[in-house]
């Protein structure tokens, strides 16, 4: 009994410097706009996620969605997007998002980032590489939700070992 009281007891009354989840996940949404003749891409990514694997890259006290964020915030952030997300296109070879920026979530838990990457020509196919943390955390999941021409829909979830996914349309 005293070692129950004991163990609930640590549960409530011991410090946490930051907010634990208990899950690993990321979302992001890849979307052909051919109004715009672009793909728009938006990521949402847990920030104490993030900022332990670009710490494990040697990239630390970033103090992302903070008054204290690093200036090099953002350029960090889109290196280590280019180096986990790729796209090819019409199996054209890999394409280069242009990075537009990023905005804290509501909750102030995680951030959105925005890409695009302008059109020639119209989507005939995509391969979508989406590792995003998986180097980091075993249990890291990434869900993509991909939107094509004519609004079709797809998707996929990333995990170790099975994180690309290739439609066509």
């Amino acid at each position: 009994m005293n070692y129950l009281l004991l163990f609930i007891a640590s549960i409530f009354f011991s410090p946490q410097s930051e907010t634990v989840h208990e899950f690993h996940v990321s979302k992001c949404l890849v979307e052909y706009k051919s109004d715009n003749a672009e793909l728009q891409i938006s990521m949402n990514i847990f920030i104490d996620d993030l900022e332990t694997a670009l710490a494990s890259r040697g990239v630390e006290q970033l103090f992302i969605g903070t008054e204290k964020e690093s200036e090099e915030a953002d350029d960090y952030i889109e290196k280590y997007i280019d180096q986990v997300f790729q796209i090819e296109i019409n199996a054209q070879g890999l394409a280069d998002p242009t990075f537009l920026g990023k905005e804290v979530s509501d909750d102030l838990t995680s951030i959105w980032c925005y890409m695009q990457i302008p059109m020639a020509q119209p989507v005939q196919s995509l391969k979508v590489k989406n590792s995003i943390l998986l180097e980091t955390f075993d249990d890291q999941k990434n869900i993509t939700s991909i939107v094509g021409p004519e609004n079709k829909k797809d998707s996929f979830m990333s995990i170790r070992g099975d994180n690309v996914k290739e439609v066509s349309y």
